[in-house]
């Protein structure tokens, strides 16, 4: 299933579910009456199904749990997709994968499972702000506490939560995890001591790639199938590194998935013809996430739109030149001490978009993404998007 359909899904059947299941749920907490004391007092769950980068983020609440409670099982149920994200961290002591490629029925029955492993956990914590099934999930594990996100959007959490943390969409997502791990008893630990322990459990060593006086260059410069227009064309990123790396020595090695191979062969003809000196090399799909971080680990400096990688590169400590435009990097960006980055954001009216609207209202146009590139017009930058009923 592609992206659009796993939202339909979720919007549709999760939505039923949980019209069906919450007067079930309310009369069952006042009959039982449980206590929902919010410290964990057995095994702790997180739930957070898509989003590798996300993970990153929380890695400061996740090892702050981790540490407050070492006793506790702490598991995550994600997907494949955001596994290998979950595996940098070294702080779960299992990683249940639900399977969201192919067949319905294949995400029914891998859930089922899921389900199953973590059924009457004691604290179970959905990461997943704006996923209904993810909600109905965790009711169904039966878990003495489940404590969830809400927003004006979703509130209709309330009812089937045990406990509700207020999420703003302009406020600081890695601030909002770790409100929930304070309140879970936790101490949240530094960004150093995050950092620390991110490169001593995938034993990372911030090596500088300079070749005398070549730069060493990482770019990722493809993301998920949520919010595409996140990204540049290949002409794009080449009129860029013209305008930055013009007459520089540099070998820039383009980092990504399997899936972005092929664009990577693009996005590297691209660069070969704008910057005939560079070396280029595609290394899309070439290894897997910790081999990946690790070549991260090698470069002077590193380019990239918002994606995981660059989640990734800001924690091991590699200078960043990231851009924005449909996210907002005020949301999305910890504050990591001796980060040496540079953060270009092209904030139009209609930006931030991703989460705020079903779809973008450019239409893929992306002049916020753009506006890195040249001088918009006064329409652009002052767009009017209108839809006709």
């Amino acid at each position: 299933m592609n992206l659009r359909a796993k939202q339909r899904l979720d919007a549709v059947l999760g939505g039923t579910a949980i019209f069906f299941l919450k007067p079930l749920a309310r009369l069952l907490g006042m009959a039982l009456r449980r206590d929902h004391d919010i410290r964990p007092r057995g095994d702790i769950v997180i739930v957070k199904m898509l989003g590798g980068g996300s993970l990153v983020l929380a890695l400061p609440a996740l090892l702050g749990l981790r540490r407050r409670y070492p006793d506790l099982t702490l598991r995550l149920v994600c997907t494949g997709a955001t596994r290998q994200f979950a595996e940098l961290l070294g702080v779960f002591d299992e990683i249940i994968v639900v399977q969201d490629g192919g067949s319905v029925f294949r995400l029914v029955q891998s859930g089922l499972r899921a389900l199953l492993a973590v059924f009457r956990c004691d604290t179970i914590v959905d990461l997943e702000v704006y996923s209904r099934l993810s909600t109905v999930f965790c009711l169904m594990s039966f878990a003495r506490n489940r404590i969830c996100f809400y927003l004006e959007s979703a509130y209709w959490r309330k009812g089937v939560a045990t406990h509700l943390f207020y999420f703003n969409r302009s406020g600081s997502v890695p601030k909002h995890y770790e409100q929930v791990a304070r309140a879970l008893g936790a101490d949240v630990p530094s960004q150093d001591e995050c950092r620390a322990a991110f490169l001593a459990v995938n034993n990372l060593k911030r090596t500088a790639g300079t070749d005398g006086d070549r730069l060493a260059l990482g770019l990722a410069g493809f993301c998920s199938d949520l919010a595409l227009e996140r990204m540049f064309s290949a002409e794009e990123w080449a009129e860029l590194a013209t305008r930055e790396l013009q007459g520089r020595p540099v070998s820039i090695t383009l980092f990504g998935g399997p899936a972005d191979r092929e664009q990577g062969n693009a996005l590297a003809a691209a660069l070969r013809t704008a910057l005939p000196g560079a070396e280029i090399d595609n290394a899309c799909g070439r290894w897997p996430l910790r081999e990946t971080a690790s070549e991260i680990a090698k470069m002077d400096r590193f380019w990239s739109i918002d994606t995981g990688l660059l989640h990734i590169a800001r924690q091991i400590g590699v200078p960043t030149t990231s851009y924005w435009g449909p996210t907002d990097p005020q949301t999305l960006l910890q504050d990591l001490p001796g980060v040496d980055e540079a953060v270009h954001y092209r904030r139009l009216p209609c930006s931030p978009c991703v989460h705020v609207s079903d779809e973008p209202p450019c239409a893929g146009t992306r002049p916020c993404m753009v506006g890195h590139v040249r001088k918009l017009s006064e329409e652009e930058r002052n767009p009017v998007w209108i839809e006709v009923s």
